[in-house]
């Protein structure tokens, strides 16, 4: 990183530019080549472009199945932000990491930049539309019905078209996802006869119960599922739902329970139908069914486990108690050969607990693609020569399944394959032709991600390569064969998409389409409630098993391969943002590692970032181990999406493939956790590139938390800490009272000059609820996006060096002993914009100064660097530009997301938070203009936009009914390291647990 661009503009260039046509040039040229070779003024533009001002669009996010809604912000026709749709049901104006890091893809430097063809020496060569699709269509006309495309592509117009154009070839589709909930749908075909995967309400539960599902990260629907969690369990009425988690491992969701239990590998099964078992005695219901449950017993769940008997009956009698509560297995990350059996057993206690149809309900059917299985049948089809001409569309299957598989030599027996790849993926390299397609941002299209939810997409800026939706492929290859494509005669796929929805139009009885359409495209889609489906249990439902785990080899450790809550199944991996913002539970950026019990530590004789050889039957792999207290001895675990060979410079070569360990898969789905390795130490050492600071609070009350009792009764931390029977916490003297009473309000007396003086003027504060906050780090993202943040790379983050105004801090209670489960509370960390700030006057230029309306200020053009800002700040939350991170931090195109309304800093600066202070001041000038007030709730910060579980509040604490000034009157409410006087900003709010954690 140390190495600087010589692209941007420098200097010399900026007086060139600036004496030839002004300073207006310079911005357009910054947007344009490095040599400007003529210059056009910006007088013809487009009705809805107003210079310096936003535009904002409906659009659909395609970075995983959910089918969530966005706003896209545009400023000169470019977009620039990514947020969540207030309007759409499913994300409800929120937008996980994943979603905002879109944005990345549009402008990712490793996107192809149009069609290519493999040449005769093997390497790809460029070449133009019309032949790529000439090529296409003289290769389907000798191949019939040996044509064959597999799918990634959500539910939609598109895969409809896809599907009828395969089919008019006599061919077939596969829709494949890599994380399809297979289990989730077998287990439903098995014990209730539907064919789908419900839906969830985790904010009705009053008690709730994972099998290893990641319900709150790559489990399906996981934002919905996050703000119902944080309605539940954040004591938004006044109660606590209980989170009991049963898995091996603990993972993000894991670190939010109440409690943990890590049962052996592959045993859920039997302790969920024994729970089933007892709650069924005790509320009686379905004789057969209680007659197949009868013979699974505590005792015999606790043989299985490893849990006390005890301890099974009463989280038995716990989950019976709670009404309605809510079971949920399926998760990839406990994803063993069992795994349909445990979510059936699951399914059965939901039925006994009468959760199915309260908080299991039917009928929305959550797209998850065709499953393993139907890839599998493609594969062996290919395998036998029975496809000449293969389309890949928006997957990466030699990347997502393991090299056991043999999806690379499979692959290679098709005579021509088409990718429709918008990178050079693992897949796309194994192409004869890549035709990539247009970004979700730069196309017409739309979502059916489940029943009632029609979401659209559309063009929010020109295609920043010469590329073409994946549909005007189809039409125009159709267009050019003719014969059995002849019938698709739409002249563009915006035209077929037109008319399917004149289509929808009709069937919900609407005269007038344009008005139809145009409120759609207004809206982001047309939006109704899921209709619930009356289940009943099916003939297979009595049909309960449980097989005893076996795993492949004889090695000591079970292998757990898990998603990565940011990279997801390795799409994210080619995006810097999701990179360098941490995994939530290690905290680690940038690279793999393997995490190993500490008792399996002490044996191995291993420490944090020794790189161990972690070998199982199928291969070997080598990476940094993290310690982690949050798994079982005998269970190492890896992260899942590092280990590209292809897919970009950010991607190509960074970590390890934790699937090159895995079998073959069988059965209907793949079983990530089906594997013994061996753990063998390499005597090298890699630095783990983590943020990480002291994994304690060490008394320092950083993250309070307070018991539901006391929390009910409105008293203080305080008040609970002596309600516990705990002695005071003195934090002065007598002596130091006495000589501190008035200072802090003589200051600001003495303060009151000016605007200072005006009582009129907005105080700007924060309150963050740590109830509600579950880690997940799409604040962190907002925050990157928003305020032209530069990912610093791998290099830097060893040096401490992370330029994240932003972080989520992560602290661990208790886990003092092997007996006694870790707990992790989580902490958003940003400058408290304190009134009493240590920052400001130790600034010798006064670049760091407190403004009128309560803000600590920056002053980038004044800061010199010497940095005793950082040094003096508490929170440690000043950041500085130790490179021209602004020059290396955004290669071409990537530059083209810059938020146009922040200064993007330069080497040598501090910065840090500024409350957005460009969405204060832009919201303040609106304000003025129309001759109002702000109104409370008008604008927000990107942190608190984007939070989906709402644990984020800004606003003017002067005004007594805004919601943030409630807050921070809350008792639960608290400043963090409030004994030093610095009169921080932001409240927050303590956790509430059901027990004295605290």
């Amino acid at each position: 990183m140390a190495e600087e661009s010589p692209s941007a503009i420098d200097r010399r260039r900026f007086l060139t530019v600036l004496g030839a046509s002004g300073a207006g040039a310079v911005a357009l040229s910054g947007c344009s080549t490095d040599h400007v070779e003529r210059l056009i003024p910006y007088l013809v533009q487009a009705e809805d472009q107003v210079p310096g001002v936003s535009t904002w669009n409906a659009s659909s996010c395609t970075e995983c199945p959910t089918g969530c809604g966005v706003h896209v912000r545009t400023r000169e026709g470019r977009a620039v932000k990514l947020e969540g749709n207030p309007e759409h049901p499913i994300n409800q104006g929120k937008l996980c990491s994943r979603g905002q890091a879109g944005l990345q893809g549009l402008y990712n430097p490793g996107r192809l930049k149009g069609p290519m063809a493999r040449g005769a020496d093997g390497k790809f060569q460029g070449i133009t539309w019309d032949d790529a699709i000439a090529r296409l269509a003289a290769k389907l006309g000798p191949a019939r019905n040996r044509v064959a495309a597999i799918s990634g592509a959500g539910r939609g117009t598109f895969s409809d078209l896809l599907a009828e154009w395969v089919g008019a070839l006599g061919g077939r589709l596969v829709r494949y996802q890599a994380f399809a909930a297979e289990p989730l749908r077998a287990a439903n075909r098995q014990v209730f006869g539907l064919d789908q995967v419900a839906a969830h309400d985790f904010a009705k539960a009053k008690h709730i119960v994972s099998f290893g599902a990641d319900f709150l990260e790559t489990w399906p629907g996981s934002i919905e599922h996050q703000r119902g969690f944080a309605q539940s369990h954040g004591y938004t009425r006044g109660d606590v739902a209980k989170f009991v988690y049963l898995a091996p491992r603990m993972d993000l969701t894991g670190l939010n329970a109440d409690e943990w239990h890590s049962v052996r590998p592959g045993t859920e099964t039997a302790l969920a139908l024994a729970l089933a078992n007892l709650v069924s005695a005790e509320r009686g219901g379905h004789a057969g069914l209680r007659s197949a449950l009868s013979g699974f017993t505590a005792a015999m769940a606790a043989q299985e486990t490893g849990l006390p008997a005890a301890t099974i009956e009463r989280l038995a009698r716990e989950f019976s108690a709670a009404r309605p509560s809510l079971a949920v297995a399926g998760g990839v990350g406990n994803q063993h050969s069992g795994a349909a059996e445990l979510c059936a057993a699951v399914n059965l206690l939901n039925y006994v607990a009468g959760n199915v149809g309260e908080t299991v309900r039917f009928g929305a059917d959550l797209d998850t693609g065709d499953g393993y299985a139907a890839l599998d049948s493609l594969l062996a089809a290919i395998d036998g020569g029975q496809v000449a001409v293969l389309l890949v569309h928006d997957t990466n299957p030699a990347y997502t399944l393991p090299k056991t598989s043999g999806i690379e030599a499979k692959l290679r027996k098709v005579g021509f394959k088409v990718s429709t790849s918008m990178y050079l993926d693992e897949t796309a390299a194994l192409c004869d032709l890549l035709l990539p397609q247009h970004h979700a941002l730069e196309r017409w299209d739309d979502l059916r991600p489940r029943v009632g939810v029609y979401s659209l997409m559309q063009p929010v800026m020109e295609p920043v390569f010469n590329t073409l939706p994946a549909g005007d492929v189809l039409l125009r290859t159709a267009k050019k064969m003719g014969g059995p494509l002849a019938r698709f005669t739409a002249p563009s796929y915006q035209a077929h998409l037109q008319s399917r929805w004149q289509a929808l139009a009709a069937g919900r009885k609407e005269r007038d389409f344009a008005a139809f359409w145009h409120s759609a495209v207004q809206h982001g889609g047309v939006f109704a409630d899921a209709p619930v489906s009356a289940v009943s249990l099916a003939a297979g439902a009595g049909q309960v098993t449980y097989t005893k785990p076996a795993f492949e080899g004889n090695g000591e450790f079970v292998f757990a391969p898990y998603p990565h809550s940011l990279l997801y199944d390795g799409r994210g991996t080619n995006k810097p943002w999701l990179l360098e913002n941490s995994d939530p539970v290690t905290k680690i950026t940038w690279h793999s590692w393997v995490e190993v019990n500490p008792e399996a530590a002490r044996k191995l004789d291993v420490e944090d970032g020794e790189i161990l050889r972690i070998t199982s039957p199928h291969g070997s792999v080598e990476a940094p181990v993290f310690i982690y207290q949050g798994i079982r001895p005998d269970v190492v675990a890896m992260p899942l999406g590092f280990g590209h060979t292809e897919y970009g410079a950010y991607a190509q070569g960074r970590g390890v493939n934790a699937l090159d360990l895995l079998g073959s898969p069988r059965g209907g789905f793949l079983p990530y956790l089906s594997t013994r390795v061996s753990l063998a130490k390499t005597g090298e050492y890699k630095k783990l590139a983590s943020i990480a600071g002291n994994p304690r609070q060490l008394g320092r009350g950083i993250a309070e938390a307070i018991p539901l009792d006391a929390a009910r009764k409105g008293l203080t931390i305080e008040q609970a800490y002596l309600a516990e029977g705990h002695g005071p916490h003195e934090e002065n003297t007598p002596v130091e009272v006495e000589a501190l009473k008035g200072w802090s309000e003589a200051q600001h007396r003495a303060a009151e000059h000016g605007d200072y003086a005006r009582e009129e003027l907005p105080r700007w504060g924060m309150a963050i609820d740590l109830a509600k906050c579950i880690g997940c780090e799409a604040c962190v993202t907002a925050c990157y996006a928003e305020n032209n943040i530069p990912t610093v790379g791998e290099g830097e983050i060893y040096k401490g060096r992370e330029m994240t105004w932003l972080r989520i801090e992560r602290y661990w209670e208790d886990g003092k002993t092997p007996d006694d489960p870790i707990k992790a509370r989580f902490v958003p960390m940003l400058c408290q914009h304190c009134s009493n700030a240590p920052c400001e006057p130790v600034c010798p230029v006064y670049a760091a100064y407190h403004t009128p309306d309560g803000l600590n200020g920056q002053v980038y053009n004044r800061c010199v660097g010497t940095r005793y800002c950082a040094n003096n700040c508490p929170y440690k939350v000043r950041y500085f530009n130790w490179y021209k991170y602004n020059q290396l931090a955004w290669p071409e195109p990537l530059h083209l997301q810059l938020n146009p309304d922040v200064t993007v800093r330069a080497r040598g600066v501090m910065e840090k938070c500024t409350f957005c202070i460009q969405r204060i001041r832009g919201t303040q000038n609106q304000a003025r203009l129309e001759n109002r007030s702000i109104r409370d709730g008008e604008f927000t910060t990107a942190c608190a936009q984007a939070c989906p579980s709402d644990a984020i509040v800004f606003g003017n604490v002067n005004d007594p009914t805004s919601r943030v000034a409630r807050l921070h009157r809350d008792p639960r409410g608290y400043r963090v390291l409030d004994d030093l006087n610095t009169r921080s900003a932001i409240t927050y709010l303590a956790k509430v647990v059901p027990s004295a954690e605290g």
